[in-house]
């Protein structure tokens, strides 16, 4: 195949996004595996390229203008699906697992973290950590609808100055008060140079030699930062060794090079169907599958009684996580056909939300 007859990385990742969502959601339940945790825990130290690589995905297709209706529309696809999540999660922080907290400092962490979506905020209210990721989608993409915007008036290379300036100085902040920046736009802040370099990559022609060659870069440079047991937490800005050029430069490298090798193994995996099907569910199954962990936790044996060898641990955590996966996405798969939960959880637009639709029809009466 001559260059002129590769594809664009671009056309490559249009026609394998889902697959490697798919992917990428299956990284995210392996990464909540405290069967693997407690097996290896230093190979999950420095992993972000599952979380980055979804957010990255909103770099990938067309250019976004900040309108008012795309804020709405986002809020609903992101925002309204955190909610539900977040209240249910708090409800049964409260409930079934018998918290000490009163009704009145339970409703008010709800409140808070409701309102501002951060990783400290929704372990306090929910007890669960990973909820900072969609108001941090939310954040991301309206800082990018409006870089679009203004780059569309301006000069993109002062664009690119004030991204790299960020990347550079956030791993450098400290204090408390960063759990205080609403929908997470620290972290947004620190991903968007990272998206913006993504987004011209994908003007690169792809040649199926990349595939082996970034699978062998991510090797490299992933091994040498979990042999130097270099820690790194994105959602609470836990980016401290990256303040080292060199564990810098190799983290950069090995994010990268993952999403490039998941391309490659999207592209040419077979069978496809599952997978696919995995990533177009991807939300509901990252939404569900601590539901499903904490079910298997009751009805299998917990991590610290499966310790009797590793290979009985290794066992342990492929098995759950394989069943974390499949219950989280049959029973998305069931939800998603009921009208009611679709237009109630995950509305694809404002306007389709009862509640909106409810006190538009007051206000007109």
């Amino acid at each position: 195949m001559s260059r002129l007859d590769q594809e664009l990385l671009a056309e490559t990742l249009s026609r394998v996004a889902n697959r490697v969502k798919g992917l990428l959601i299956l990284v995210v339940v392996l990464d909540h595996n405290d069967w693997f945790r407690q097996l290896a825990p230093h190979v999950f130290g420095p992993l972000t390229f599952h979380v980055l690589g979804f957010f990255l995905l909103a770099f990938s297709f067309s250019e976004k203008s900040l309108t008012l209706d795309f804020i709405a529309s986002r809020m609903a696809r992101y925002l309204v699906p955190f909610w539900w999540a977040l209240a249910l999660s708090s409800m049964a922080t409260s409930l079934i697992l018998k918290s000490d907290m009163s009704l009145l400092l339970a409703i008010e962490n709800f409140l808070v973290a409701a309102v501002v979506g951060s990783a400290s905020l929704t372990k306090t209210s929910a007890g669960l950590y990973m909820l900072w990721f969609l108001p941090c989608l939310f954040g991301l993409i309206c800082l990018l609808a409006g870089a679009d915007s203004w780059t569309r008036k301006y000069v993109p290379t002062a664009l690119y100055s004030l991204a790299l300036a960020g990347h550079l100085a956030i791993p450098f902040i400290k204090g408390v008060w960063v759990a205080w920046v609403p929908f997470g736009l620290l972290v947004a802040a620190y991903v968007f140079f990272l998206g913006l370099v993504w987004r011209q990559c994908l003007s690169f022609r792809w040649a199926p030699i990349w595939g082996p060659l970034a699978l062998a870069c991510f090797a490299v440079c992933y091994g040498y930062l979990v042999v130097n047991k270099v820690h790194i937490e994105l959602g609470t800005l836990e980016l401290s060794a990256l303040q080292n050029p060199s564990t810098w430069m190799l983290h950069f490298l090995s994010v990268f090079s993952a999403l490039l090798a998941l391309v490659w193994l999207a592209d040419g995996f077979k069978p496809r169907g599952w997978l696919e099907r995995i990533g177009e569910k991807s939300m509901l199954v990252y939404l569900i599958h601590p539901l499903s962990y904490l079910v298997l936790t009751k009805l299998w044996v917990s991590p610290g009684q499966a310790a009797s060898s590793s290979i009985m641990l290794f066992f342990h955590a492929c098995a759950t996580t394989a069943l974390a996966v499949a219950s989280a996405y049959g029973l998305s798969f069931l939800l998603s056909r009921s009208e009611v939960f679709s237009c109630w959880v995950t509305p694809s637009t404002w306007r389709q939300w009862p509640p909106l639709s409810y006190f538009r029809k007051a206000r007109a009466a």
